[in-house]
């Protein structure tokens, strides 16, 4: 995949990790300039810009663009090694894969860190478990969603490593850039994610996103076909937002609820985690579905297979049939609006639940 990408990604220029590596190298030389100036907009804490520099330490792009594509690579590689079930489960996940690495993005570093924080969970380092999933938090605010796995008193000792973790996160711009220039990123960082606001074109595959496209008359934008009007209603925006929250909040108790049932697993609670962050956030871009690989892999390591060859196919077909390079622009994106990808993870949530 890391291969067959390689031509996608040098025609783009792999753009989102264009932004990691100009805020890093902002953070290196030109620090009051880390939310001013990139090549889009850079929705991450100052904090983080500093984390990323060992990807930024020289003017030269495209070495660091392809250490980049080759990190992502071994992600993947460790990801499916680690059983017939994480193969399986990341097979699945390959459409959302040649997005990834195709645009250079974050998330499968954030999957491997989530991994590597059950794994350790599993051996009984507690303390260390915390300080990654505080370091994960800290890249992308997402992986909080993880905090109920700790609650039980037996994994109160996580919480040291994490809070120290977290101190150290939120200091380091100041250790970097000084007092007040790092209080003066920070403010600029809050404006740029207010100022993000909630995008209703094709591509958020949101619950808050859907709700608007359908029940408000406000004009949305169909990727590739142009402007579009599907609202059958004309509902408040606030309640629509209101009601995304308690749809998603519905279902993620409901999801932490069974992991409870499970006695707080750690394979349950990074599923837990990947519902939480889909179910919830207002935002949900096609790669967020890499996050699956947790639930998917947990159904095909418990599952008869005959069962799994059911949930896969179906699966498959959902996420294949909404391909441009199969249908076109004006049915994918048309499907791409009804949030099929979306659809597709509450048919996982389903399988997962039932099992």
């Amino acid at each position: 995949m890391a291969l067959a990408t390689v031509r996608k990604a040098r025609s783009l220029g792999s753009p989102d990790f264009k932004v990691f590596y100009t805020a890093a190298q902002n953070a290196l030389h030109d620090p009051v300039n880390v939310y001013k100036k990139s090549p889009d907009r850079y929705l991450y804490p100052p904090s983080a810009s500093v984390a990323l520099t060992p990807f930024a330490f020289t003017e030269n792009y495209s070495l660091h663009q392809w250490i980049w594509h080759g990190l992502l690579a071994v992600i993947v590689f460790l990801l499916s090694s680690v059983g017939g079930a994480g193969l399986a489960a990341m097979a699945l996940l390959t459409r959302y894969l040649a997005i990834t690495f195709s645009y250079g993005q974050i998330n499968l570093m954030i999957i491997g860190l989530l991994a590597l924080v059950g794994w350790l969970a599993r051996r009984g380092s507690l303390r260390l478990a915390g300080t990654l999933w505080a370091f994960a938090t800290g890249l992308k605010v997402y992986p909080v969603v993880l905090a109920p796995f700790f609650f039980p008193r037996a994994r109160w000792r996580a919480g040291e490593g994490a809070a120290l973790c977290f101190a150290l996160f939120f200091l380091l711009p100041f250790v970097a850039f000084g007092l007040d220039l790092g209080l003066a990123l920070y403010g600029e960082f809050f404006a740029a994610v207010r100022a993000k606001g909630l995008p209703t074109h094709s591509h958020n595959q949101s619950i808050a996103a859907l709700l608007l496209r359908l029940l408000t008359p406000q004009e949305f934008y169909l990727h590739a076909v142009g402007p579009a009007w599907w609202g059958i209603a004309d509902l408040p925006v606030p309640f629509l937002r209101a009601l995304a929250w308690v749809i998603g909040g519905v279902l993620v108790m409901l999801t932490w609820w069974r992991v409870r049932e499970r006695e707080w697993a750690v394979e349950a609670a990074l599923s837990a985690a990947t519902f939480s962050i889909l179910f919830l956030s207002h935002i949900v871009w096609k790669d967020y579905l890499l996050f699956l690989y947790f639930p998917l892999r947990e159904i095909f390591a418990r599952w008869p297979r005959k069962h799994s060859w059911w949930l896969a196919s179906i699966f498959v077909a959902m996420i294949t049939v909404s391909s441009p390079d199969l249908v076109g622009h004006p049915v994918s994106t048309k499907l791409d609006a009804a949030c099929i990808h979306l659809w597709a993870a509450v048919l996982v949530w389903i399988a997962w639940w039932k099992k």
